[in-house]
């Protein structure tokens, strides 16, 4: 033990040491801000997306709306309880739904972005949305959605959405 003490006294003495601790610390406090940065700007660019494809929802433009979405059939959507097992069948029952419908006001409250690795990010958030059907009447309903957005081609897209409605209280 008193052999390392000594060890480290003289290296703390040494010139060369203390440049190349003063170097890690610096390179070490500048990656972590560099990646502290990214995060935020990721955290950024997948809220913008959602953004995007929920401005694409409440104007009915399935066409927009799936636009934001990853074109595989590895890409999946539930929809209450509803798995749609590719993108093609989730974009044809999206297009019946929206028959009959005047107007979609959707609306997320406290989205929070949990970015899971690279290019991998997953947004929860709950939120209420109102529909006024073709012939005036109205819907109201509470959701809850997680959804993964991947980064391809230098944007974010969405890969799995989860979206639930609460079960209704009696």
């Amino acid at each position: 033990m008193q052999n390392m003490r000594s060890a480290l006294r003289h290296l703390a003495r040494s010139p060369g040491f203390k440049i190349v601790a003063i170097i890690t610390l610096v390179l070490g406090i500048g990656l972590s801000a560099s990646l502290h940065a990214q995060e935020i700007d990721n955290i950024r660019d997948v809220l913008a997306a959602n953004a995007t494809l929920t401005e694409a929802a409440n104007r009915l433009d399935t066409d927009a709306f799936f636009a934001g979405i990853v074109d595989s059939d590895e890409t999946r959507i539930i929809q209450d309880g509803k798995l749609f097992a590719t993108r093609t069948d989730a974009m044809a029952a999206v297009r019946a739904g929206s028959q009959g419908v005047a107007k979609v006001d959707r609306r997320f409250e406290s989205p929070h972005v949990t970015v899971l690795a690279p290019g991998v990010a997953l947004l929860t958030a709950e939120g209420s949305t109102a529909v006024t059907l073709s012939d005036g009447r109205t819907f109201d309903a509470r959701f809850a959605v997680s959804l993964v957005f991947v980064l391809r081609d230098g944007e974010w897209k969405l890969f799995h959405g989860h979206y639930s409605l609460p079960n209704p209280q009696p």
